[in-house]
Parts: structure tokens; sequence; C-alpha cells
């Protein structure tokens, strides 16, 4: 079975709570992931409380809107969301519950 976050739980700074499902409640520390990316990319803007607080899931993984510009097929600048792969952050979360 592929882990796929379900729902959102709780936020707190760097840290998102999630409901997986596996049935399990997992929280994924994201600290690292941030501290360690490069000044210039988008993941770093993650920093800021406000933006990492807007965190959404779609049943699948996590993403924050619009914090990446994607070039269309005919050159244009489009808002895009920044989603992280799922599969990294279940191995990077810990279990702190069953649903």
């Amino acid at each position: 079975m592929l882990s796929r976050v379900k729902q959102i739980l709780s936020v707190e700074l760097y840290e998102v709570t999630c409901l997986w499902n596996t049935g399990e409640v997992r929280a994924i520390d994201l600290q690292s992931i941030i501290a360690t990316s490069k000044p210039q990319s988008q993941i770093s803007k993650l920093q800021d409380a406000a933006v990492f607080n807007q965190v959404k899931t779609d049943g699948r993984t996590l993403y924050w809107d619009d914090l990446l510009v994607m070039i269309d097929y005919d050159g244009s600048r489009r808002p895009a969301p920044l989603d992280l792969d799922p599969d990294v952050l279940y191995q990077q979360s810990r279990l702190v519950g069953r649903a």
C-alpha cells in the first residue's frame, strides 16, 4: 500500500501531524529539510511561519499554493504549488498514534 496523507490534524512551526491512509497518526518534522535547502530555493520560503502554516493536503501529500513559478508551453509564467513526495514524508515522519 502506498502511504498517503488523508488529513492534516495539527500544524506547529515546521511540524505537521497527519492522519495517513494506513490509519496511523504521524508527525512530520520539516525543519531539517527547510534548514538544508539552498537560500534561493522555493523551499526556503517555508522558513516564514506565516507561509508554513498555509500547508494543505490534497488527500495524497502536503502542499503550499503558489510558491513555485512554472513556465508554460507558450512561455507565460504561472503560479504553481510546492508539493512534497508523500513517500519521503512518510519515511521522515514518526508514529504518534493510531486513528
